[in-house]
């Protein structure tokens, strides 16, 4: 049983890095102060009032935000700025078309124009792509409709 147990820790200290999630360390998007309230109970901000819906803020962050209610209700606020691409101008993340996730590109009418075609899931982490950080996420805060989005 004790020969077992080096060749066990072996293949634990080459596997165990394939098991990680991205986030090697901090985020390379630039830290800007965020302190913003919406009430998407007001016409300006409904597309938050159901499961699903999102918005984008601009002049807020570093190149907007994107505000987002996820199907359980939970609101999601993260840094519209693609962490792959943080100095393009294409760097910018958006939702896409059918709302199953984040992608770092633009849309030319219904046509998708990737900029590292990185994606991005609900809770920011990455599901695809060169990108190697989560999405820059806000602390956000619910009161009754109020969303209060901070850093």
């Amino acid at each position: 049983m004790k020969r077992k147990t080096p060749f066990f820790l072996l293949l634990l200290v080459f596997f165990a890095p394939a098991c990680q999630k991205y986030n090697v360390g901090p985020s390379p998007v630039p830290w800007v102060s965020v302190n913003t309230t919406i009430d998407y109970s007001t016409p300006l901000y409904s597309a938050l009032s159901s499961p699903g819906g999102y918005l984008y803020l601009v002049n807020v962050g570093y190149k907007g935000i994107i505000v987002l209610q996820n199907n359980d209700g939970t609101f999601h606020a993260y840094d519209r700025t693609c962490p792959y691409h943080v100095k393009s101008s294409c760097g910018v993340v958006l939702m896409s078309i059918d709302g199953s996730g984040i992608l770092c590109g633009s849309y030319s009418g219904t046509n998708f124009n990737a900029c590292c075609a990185s994606e991005y899931a609900f809770d920011g982490s990455v599901v695809s792509g060169p990108s190697k950080f989560s999405l820059k996420a806000y602390t956000v805060k619910k009161t009754g409709t109020v969303l209060t989005i901070t850093n």
